[in-house]
């Protein structure tokens, strides 16, 4: 009788545990919006990451602020008319948490722009989307 509580007791526990575990465990999934409204509410793009539910809280909005302000504070209408050229190519922001490099990364497509979470989260965002969309506008893949 003794042997049969120790080990219901045992069970319990390990059951409680696993309910508790899984439970106070946020898991990453796969997020994406399309933000609207950019440089004079006429472009958009796509964000996208695999991230919880509370990362990706804000992650859309900030972004699509650091765009407008890049656009806005652009000089001259040639250089807003090449970054609403540019995003008729259907811009992809994606941001990554943990990644290889320290703040952003482009590929060859032209079109495709990795952001670093933390990036996201600090006053250097505009700075590093300005710098990101730039190498994208020229089909070059770099990193900062």
């Amino acid at each position: 009788m003794k042997k049969e509580f120790i080990l219901l007791t045992a069970i319990i526990t390990i059951i409680s545990l696993s309910i508790f575990t899984a439970c106070g465990k946020e898991e990453p999934t796969n997020q994406s919006e399309t933000i609207t409204g950019l440089f004079d509410n006429n472009t958009s793009a796509t964000v996208k990451g695999y991230l919880t539910d509370t990362e990706w809280v804000g992650v859309p909005d900030k972004i699509k602020n650091a765009l407008n302000a890049m656009y806005t504070t652009s000089i001259g209408d040639p250089i807003k008319d090449a970054y609403k050229t540019m995003f008729t190519r259907g811009i992809i922001i994606i941001v990554e948490k943990n990644p290889s490099y320290t703040n952003w990364k482009t590929i060859t497509d032209g079109k495709t722009i990795y952001i670093n979470l933390n990036s996201v989260n600090n006053s250097t965002l505009q700075s590093n989307i300005t710098a990101a969309i730039e190498q994208a506008h020229t089909y070059t893949a770099m990193q900062e």
